[in-house]
């Protein structure tokens, strides 16, 4: 197997660079060949991974978080390259839902060489027709105002987001998503999440019946309600028990469309613009390897 290894050393506020010796260690008690290559600016790890598909590697493992993951996927779907997370990031959410937490499950997975065929998703800004794929999690409206907020300031793992929500509350407003499903137009939301995985926010539980091969994705739309109640409702989202509570609109699609202009939107952890938008999944396009 031809193996890359592509490291975000900004990946954690440095924990990747900091760590890496010791991973270095761990990967050659394992194996004898293999290639490692550092990003070094922001989509770097795009092309990187295209080059890497074109040169016939057989796996890429991420060396990040969501956000360098989310940069992998968008070079690598489509091909037959295999992917593999070695969880650096602040979050590292969507290893979570995959089964790998820690470099021993990364490790474990990458010996093992079982790949799961996993969905993931397209955004497509309307105005501009440019489009990004997305892995785990899409939010709309106050949860990008956070990731906005902690990825401007320095991380300190799952405290990043609550603090991240704890500064940016103040900013909270109703918005109307503009969804084209027939029960939801006209709605009033302070939160739309899009999920494909189950975790986002550095381990909530954001989304608890989501499957990442089930060709669906899960859309959360949370009822507006004060900043106090957002602060005190803050553990029913953490764990996932919002839903059970109607607290949240649900549903469920295969494709969406958010018309309302000027709504901040974030995938996997990175902000990447504002709507209208339109979501499509595509089913089974990326092949994961899991422990």
């Amino acid at each position: 197997m031809r193996i890359l290894f592509l490291v975000n050393p900004k990946a954690g506020d440095g924990k990747a660079e900091k760590e890496w010796p010791k991973i270095m260690d761990v990967v050659r008690s394992s194996f004898s060949e293999f290639d490692v290559e550092f990003t070094q600016r922001p989509l770097h790890a795009t092309e990187l991974a295209r080059n890497a598909v074109l040169k016939g590697y057989d796996i890429i493992v991420s060396c990040g978080g969501d956000g360098t993951l989310n940069e992998v996927i968008n070079g690598v779907a489509g091909s037959d390259v295999k992917i593999c997370l070695l969880p650096l990031g602040t979050g590292s959410d969507f290893g979570k839902t995959v089964g790998i937490r820690s470099i021993d499950d990364a490790m474990k997975a990458l010996k093992g060489n079982r790949s799961e065929a996993v969905d993931i998703t397209r955004v497509t800004f309307d105005e501009t027709g440019q489009g990004r794929l997305f892995i785990n999690v899409l939010e709309i409206g106050f949860g990008a105002e956070v990731m906005r907020y902690v990825n401007t300031h320095s991380k300190h793992g799952r405290s990043s987001f609550i603090l991240g929500i704890l500064s940016t509350v103040w900013k909270l407003k109703r918005f109307k998503p503009g969804s084209d499903q027939d029960d939801m137009k006209g709605v009033e939301t302070i939160e739309v999440i899009v999920a494909n995985g189950r975790y986002f926010g550095g381990g909530m539980l954001a989304s608890p019946d989501s499957s990442v091969n089930d060709g669906i994705l899960d859309v959360h739309t949370l009822k507006p309600v004060s900043r106090f109640t957002t602060i005190f409702r803050l553990r029913d989202l953490m764990n996932g028990s919002y839903i059970g509570k109607n607290y949240s609109f649900e549903g469920k699609t295969k494709s969406a469309r958010f018309t309302e202009k000027g709504n901040l939107v974030e995938v996997d952890g990175e902000v990447i613009g504002n709507t209208p938008i339109t979501v499509n999944i595509l089913q089974k396009q990326l092949h994961f390897l899991v422990p």
